[in-house]
């Protein structure tokens, strides 16, 4: 019998070297029903004026700390989604006003530096909270970025490692009311939906606290 390798002439180096092959796994954005994952920001990391009280002897924000009072929207973001991400942060910020109004709020997370991130919100003004995910280790938590499925591999233009636009809701429980992934960076933002989802929450959360008072 003549062994495979012989066949192969010796002016190659298709086998030269092992070759792992592994299947290459789409991001896979978390489903309302789910619970949002475990996370935390330092506060030199975090710019923005929302921060609770029970925060001000730690040096690091929890999830459950922007959660005490209400809903919260988890927006991810980067400014190197190029003219994309300045219509992105635009709408964010009209939205962030309705979404204080329906008795939410909103934390923006994006792997861009800090210094530019400060930069960005003096520049703009930016009424909300946001902070650096280094390396979108936030981002993977919630499955919209992956090593595995770069958005650069998508869309031309883009060239740094960034997470694809997405929005979530969670509830004081953790638990996802609404999920958004814009992949190909032509979905219409869902502010209407995403508001919608609020207010639903909010009546179940009322409708709870009436039922366990009576």
């Amino acid at each position: 019998m003549i062994a495979f390798f012989d066949t192969v002439h010796e002016d190659t180096d298709l086998y030269s070297t092992p070759q792992v092959f592994r299947k290459r796994v789409p991001v896979s954005p978390l489903k309302p029903g789910e619970k949002a994952p475990l996370f935390g920001v330092h506060r030199q990391r975090t710019i923005g004026q929302y921060i609770t009280w029970q925060t001000d002897y730690s040096k690091t924000v929890h999830l459950h700390d922007w959660l005490q009072t209400g809903p919260l929207v988890v927006a991810f973001y980067s400014s190197g989604w190029n003219a994309y991400g300045k219509t992105y942060l635009q709408k964010l910020t009209r939205l962030y006003a309705h979404i204080r109004e329906a008795g939410g709020n909103l934390l923006v997370i994006s792997p861009d530096s800090t210094d530019s991130l400060q930069t960005l919100v003096d520049q703009h003004d930016l009424p909300f909270t946001i902070a650096q995910d280094a390396e979108n280790q936030i981002a993977a938590k919630f499955g919209v970025h992956s090593a595995d499925d770069p958005v650069w591999n998508w869309i031309a233009g883009i060239t740094e490692d960034v997470p694809y636009p997405a929005l979530f809701l969670v509830a004081p429980d953790r638990q996802l009311a609404f999920s958004f992934l814009d992949k190909d960076f032509t979905e219409e933002f869902p502010a209407e939906q995403l508001l919608n989802r609020i207010d639903e929450q909010l009546g179940v959360e009322l409708a709870f606290y009436n039922r366990k008072a009576a």
